[in-house]
């Protein structure tokens, strides 16, 4: 014990260089420097002759809460804010803030955790898909997504308006707080009044959302069901697949109970082109006569 209390005695004394005040405390000489310089925590000797700063063993502890509050998220302007005031309730300010911060944070990282797992359940789908364009019957459980009516119909244009449409549906829920992961899970609805008499006229596009996403405003939900889904590589092959849906349902004795969507479940990256490749998935709730 006594061997112990001497070694501790020779390696620490009252006054430190600005090296070994580094050294036990974890920390690197540039950053004494940046606190000395923000007159956050300054050496208490300087020599006159060599420059040398030496601090005192006690100011470890105000280095200590440096750190500290720096390991809660404060920035130095913060801690500097919080030592000159000397209140707890402004260091209790700061901290309620960055609660809120870290909070928010959590949220976008549930979000994007979301959307991943759902585009790596999308690209198992793929692998394992039917042959492109069969019709099939399959239960889908309850979901939930964002609209924006253009109030024009979507299958009266191009490519160039759609990308159009895009940007206001982005601008739209962008303004409703809805987060940047989201939008690649986008699709179109065609509404059951219309789909039952074959009419191609669509004017709303949606983006799925997450169970946990917390918003009324402009967010459906579409009950559990059975329902006719195909697959189809491309825009050009919408259309196309939707009218064989249509013809399907009608040759083998469906009846619709609900709203058809248009399902973008991967998008391809574009390099060597402009236009954007993706595989929609069309899919309409049924039940037999």
């Amino acid at each position: 014990m006594q061997e112990v209390s001497q070694l501790l005695k020779n390696e620490i004394t009252d006054n430190l260089t600005i090296g070994k005040m580094a050294k036990i405390n974890g920390v690197s000489e540039q950053a004494l420097r940046l606190y000395a310089r923000m007159k956050l925590l300054e050496p208490c000797e300087i020599n006159a002759e060599t420059g040398y700063r030496y601090y005192n063993i006690k100011q470890c502890a105000q280095l200590d809460m440096i750190l500290y509050m720096k390991a809660l998220g404060m920035n130095l302007t913060e801690i500097k804010e919080s030592f000159n005031e000397g209140k707890v309730e402004k260091l209790q300010t700061i901290l309620e803030k960055h609660k809120s911060a870290i909070e928010d944070q959590m949220q976008e990282l549930e979000y994007k955790h979301g959307a991943i797992s759902r585009a790596l359940e999308n690209f198992r789908r793929y692998e394992a898909l039917p042959q492109e364009e069969t019709i099939i019957l399959e239960y889908q459980k309850e979901r939930r997504f964002f609209t924006y009516d253009t109030e024009i119909n979507l299958y009266s244009f191009g490519m160039e308006y759609y990308e159009n449409i895009l940007r206001r549906l982005k601008q739209n829920y962008l303004s409703h707080d809805l987060p940047e992961s989201y939008f690649c899970n986008v699709g179109s609805i065609l509404r059951k009044e219309f789909f039952i008499k074959n009419e191609l006229w669509a004017t709303e596009v949606i983006i799925f959302v997450d169970d946990s996403f917390e918003s009324s405003e402009n967010i459906e939900t579409v009950p559990e069901a059975m329902y006719l889904s195909t697959y189809c590589n491309g825009y050009p092959k919408e259309e196309e697949n939707l009218k064989k849906l249509m013809d399907y349902i009608a040759t083998y004795d469906y009846e619709v109970t609900g709203d058809c969507i248009s399902e973008i479940l991967v998008e391809f990256p574009t390099f060597a082109h402009y236009d954007r490749e993706a595989l929609f998935k069309l899919q309409v709730p049924v039940k037999r006569l």
